[in-house]
């Protein structure tokens, strides 16, 4: 099998970095060869066998710089829905699949999952937003990126959540004065709301688990 590549998505919002340095960890201990390059170019994206869609700070920030581009909207849209490449999305990256943000107004995502990005709204007053911290995810279906994760704490940084249209896409859910979705897919497309990247040997299996992963 021929070297495996991974484009990080770089967008200029966020955890970029962490992200790649995770991804190299995560594929030394995994039984795949191959890189890991951060890339803005729609080319390289396009001819990358996995993409990450990384992401801190907020929804509308993050698509406008996206968006403004060059070729990498049409690039991201024809990798993920016409070559049906696996990708992640983390945190802002996951919310960025929505078809609309309501974060400081309301903003239109990518429309690759159905649903809204709306606020966290938990039950008790005590707990603050953003949800900032480790907290259990709740595996509601089986997923080849969540085998064999003994742990399941991960790291949370975030003030919205996802709420999609189709439940059937919701893997995990986490409790935060609310249950909310902490991971959804559907076919070649994942995405977390927690953080793989800062969530230790749990984040390091979960990403080793996407690099293998073939949907």
């Amino acid at each position: 099998m021929k070297n495996m590549s991974i484009a990080v998505v770089d967008y200029d919002c966020g955890n970029i970095h962490s992200a790649t340095k995770a991804l190299e960890l995560a594929m030394s201990n995994s039984v795949i060869n191959g890189s890991i390059s951060l890339t803005k170019d729609p080319e390289k994206i396009l001819n990358s066998d996995k993409l990450v869609l990384p992401g801190v700070g907020a929804f509308g920030s993050c698509i406008q710089k996206l968006k403004s581009i060059d070729g990498l909207k049409e690039a991201l849209d024809e990798a993920v829905l016409k070559k049906a490449k696996p990708i992640l999305g983390i945190c802002i990256g996951l919310q960025l699949m929505a078809t609309s943000s309501f974060e400081g107004g309301k903003h239109n995502g990518l429309n690759w999952i159905e649903g809204d990005v709306i606020p966290l709204d938990p039950s008790d007053a005590k707990l603050k937003v953003p949800h900032m911290g480790w907290n259990n995810i709740v595996v509601k279906k089986n997923h080849p990126v969540f085998q064999d994760i003994k742990i399941s704490d991960y790291y949370f940084v975030h003030s919205y959540k996802f709420s999609p249209l189709d439940s059937k896409t919701i893997i995990s859910s986490t409790n935060y004065g609310e249950d909310f979705v902490s991971s959804l897919g559907r076919d070649n497309i994942l995405g977390t709301q927690f953080h793989p990247e800062k969530s230790q040997a749990a984040g390091v299996t979960l990403l080793k688990n996407f690099i293998e992963w073939s949907p």
